[in-house]
């Protein structure tokens, strides 16, 4: 398989020039195709032992295929639906006391927000709120000055969802690290566009979802723990499957894995789609995706920056930024702008933060797809919307 090859299996690719994909992707044929296998598989009788073993083997190597693919080991791995369960894990997995506090960006998603407002108001939690900015050495000082004795943990996204921004992980890490703090990454936008190696970035935590940039199933997801970091977190959600003893009178030992926050009736053939979604990846080369992404990218910024106006708030240099490419054009509201482009020239594109239209790039994106969008902002610029 190669990279041309995703665009010939996603046949949604044809209904318009997609820039969505960091928000929610379309899905490749084989992918749809493995979930649908599976699904008709466990319908023969879920509750047959041969059918049961085989849907839970079908779980257990998907957790091996998402572990290969951020360097981390299986018992590292939980699955789940989605980015922000695993940050409700962590934020409901802390003893807090009053007057504790947290550090997040300016520029987090909703789910890495709601999560810690609402900790903030049943904790009596401080929030503390890391300015970004594209200059590293500023965003470096800023987060450091950011720390004190009360500082419980920080959640942060790996990139930022609003810009594109990437963030000195590592440095980010080690600072945490330097002040006894552990850290967690929002990997939602990362995931998939950029490489993610949790062993190089020596992260606690790490929580990513399925149907981004790696064009798995919705509902899918998963959350890295690090093995010495377990004991850390006091498990607030379990369940059935998640106890490796459990007796009466109230005896229970949980599982010493990630496994120990996965519980109950779940979608096993979803996850079957999630793997296979990152298998084509494997197959192709992830150095290949990582490339291709980054040429396509860069075109995309040259183009945008011909339009009158337009000015990119994302980093032009690629080792600072992802597939992500936002930007404001003077004297236009980006949803109007949005709903226009999609109106006119048929190509979807997303708000940023209310303030900036977010194009969000892929592989499967083509040349022609970005000469409509410029040709659509051009249009804009001379006639309106």
């Amino acid at each position: 398989m190669e990279l041309a090859d995703i665009r010939r299996l996603t046949p949604a690719l044809d209904n318009c020039a997609y820039f969505q994909t960091s928000g929610f992707s379309p899905k490749p044929e084989p992918v749809i195709e493995e979930a649908i296998r599976w699904m008709r598989f466990q319908n023969q009788g879920p509750a047959l032992s041969w059918v049961h073993q085989g849907m839970q083997d079908v779980l257990e190597r998907a957790r091996a295929t998402v572990a290969r693919a951020i360097n981390a080991t299986p018992d590292e791995i939980m699955l789940n639906e989605n980015t922000t369960v695993g940050i409700n894990i962590i934020a409901n997995g802390i003893a807090w006391r009053a007057g504790d506090n947290v550090i997040l960006s300016d520029q987090e998603h909703p789910g890495n927000r709601v999560v810690w407002f609402q900790i903030a108001k049943q904790q009596g939690v401080e929030l503390r709120f890391l300015s970004l900015s594209n200059d590293y050495t500023e965003i470096l000082e800023r987060f450091d000055a950011l720390f004190d004795d009360r500082t419980r943990v920080v959640s942060i996204s790996h990139v930022s969802r609003e810009t594109g921004l990437r963030l000195p992980a590592r440095d980010l890490v080690d600072i945490a690290h330097r002040h006894g703090v552990p850290l967690l990454f929002d990997g939602a936008q990362a995931f998939g566009a950029i490489p993610v190696d949790v062993r190089q970035l020596n992260c606690d935590f790490y929580t990513c979802s399925g149907h981004k940039y790696i064009m798995g199933p919705q509902g899918t997801g998963a959350f890295y723990a690090r093995r010495d970091m377990l004991e850390w977190i006091r498990p607030s959600w379990v369940g059935c499957h998640g106890e490796q003893e459990l007796g009466p009178a109230g005896h229970l030992v949980l599982k010493n894995s990630a496994r120990r926050f996965e519980f109950g009736t779940r979608n096993l053939a979803d996850h079957a789609g999630f793997a296979k979604a990152i298998q084509m990846w494997e197959e192709i080369g992830w150095e290949k995706l990582f490339a291709g992404l980054a040429a396509y990218t860069d075109y995309v910024k040259a183009r945008l920056l011909t339009v009158p106006g337009l000015t990119v708030l994302t980093p032009l240099p690629y080792e600072q930024s992802s597939g992500i490419v936002a930007f404001v054009l003077a004297g236009r509201e980006p949803g109007a702008l949005s709903a226009s482009l999609m109106e006119h020239e048929r190509v979807l594109v997303g708000p940023a933060n209310g303030e900036a239209v977010r194009v969000s790039t892929h592989v499967f994106n083509t040349r022609e797809d970005a000469e409509r969008l410029v040709a659509g902002l051009l249009r804009i610029v001379d006639k309106g919307y």
